[in-house]
């Protein structure tokens, strides 16, 4: 274990990412964990042997039906095709969460043909998140491929079956199948690429900037314990900002957590979400125990692609928050002064009261319970 100072300039114990040396413990993670290395060893000849045949079938599939894409173009179906291509990924993208769900979720290694040819990658991967960056391209798209070519194949069918006329109304049917087979296959591919972080050509880095594409930052969040948010590992749609905030809304309302912090809208008809109250329970062994601290928080028009306004509501000794004024200070705060769009209000409360903890606040006399800043 490690002792360092994050950004908050608070000492916090932390796991060393290198794998222990033999006879000083075990890896916690990494390629060098018991568990790591023996998932790894099932990959057997046969499943190798499959995904070739399964990349090969999947790649001459689709070049085939691309070709009678092109051939068969008109430019009335124009819009038709750019939703059709829209809708085959964003139906990748929501397959490619469900899929990673289910996997994490339920069944074992142990389970016949499923478990070690399917399951055991995403068992692997947890352990060892960067495994999949030392998978070639084979290993890394052969199960997608699978998934691909039978859907494939019935394209293919019916270009060779069907008339011209019947082939011109189905059309953008077929780009959306399209679409959706390109992006369900390239599904490992692009997850592999938000674990790499070096050597990247700069088109990928592009479309994760743009978000077209799994971004690294935003597939970060999944791989906190405990693994339950941020499934899906194909693109990212951004969600617009009302819609997020409904969601922390509706979060706050159920009293997400254990109590310790809560948050809701200032005026409940404030149709622009922006005016928040936060409250934060005083943690106990501190001289903040036994209080409540009330907060205003502005969500901006750019929110959450930008930090919100934090200001206490309630006098408050605390490093980082302007005595006069009770505004909190983005650069003393690990989540606004590091912010990503992933962040929540609910992340920065709980921030401001872990900082409560930390030693060189512990013990700061604190104003009389109740007073309030003036501004």
């Amino acid at each position: 274990m490690a002792r360092m100072v994050n950004a908050s300039g608070c000492g916090v114990e932390t796991q060393s990412t290198e794998a222990e040396a033999p006879g000083r413990g075990s890896a916690r993670w990494g390629p060098q964990h018991a568990g790591a290395q023996e998932l790894a060893t099932l990959y057997s000849p046969g499943k190798r042997c499959q995904e070739w045949l399964c990349v090969a079938l999947c790649f001459s599939l689709m070049a085939f039906n691309f070709i009678h894409l092109l051939v068969n173009f008109h430019l009335g179906h124009l819009w038709y095709i750019l939703l059709s291509i829209v809708a085959g990924i964003l139906t990748a993208d929501f397959a490619s969460g469900l899929v990673h769900w289910g996997a994490d979720t339920w069944g074992s290694v142990d389970l016949p043909v499923v478990g070690k040819a399917f399951i055991r990658p995403f068992r692997e991967h947890h352990i060892d998140p960067t495994a999949i960056t030392r998978h070639d391209f084979i290993e890394t798209n052969g199960d997608n491929c699978m998934l691909t070519i039978v859907p494939l194949a019935n394209m293919a069918f019916s270009f060779l079956t069907l008339s011209p006329t019947e082939i011109y109304h189905f059309y953008p049917w077929y780009c959306y199948w399209f679409a959706l087979a390109i992006f369900v296959t390239l599904t490992n591919q692009i997850h592999k690429w938000s674990h790499t972080y070096v050597g990247l050509p700069r088109w990928v880095v592009f479309l994760q900037d743009c978000h077209v594409i799994l971004p690294r930052k935003h597939h970060r969040v999944h791989h906190v314990s405990p693994h339950e948010t941020y499934f899906c590992i194909t693109t990212v749609v951004k969600v617009p900002r009302n819609f997020r905030l409904l969601e922390e809304l509706e979060e706050g309302q159920k009293g997400v957590g254990d109590g310790t912090v809560s948050w809701g809208l200032e005026d409940d008809d404030d149709m622009t979400l922006t005016h928040w109250r936060g409250v934060i329970l005083g943690p106990q062994r501190t001289s903040f125990e036994n209080r409540m601290y009330n907060l205003k928080v502005v969500c901006g028009p750019e929110y959450p692609e930008s930090p919100p306004f934090v200001k206490f509501v309630t006098k408050i000794n605390l490093n980082g928050v302007h005595t006069s004024s009770g505004e909190v200070d983005v650069n003393a705060v690990t989540a606004l002064a590091k912010w990503q769009n992933s962040y929540s209000i609910r992340m920065v409360l709980l921030e401001l009261r872990r900082l409560m903890t930390c030693k060189e606040n512990t013990k700061l006399p604190q104003p009389p319970e109740g007073q309030i800043y003036n501004n």
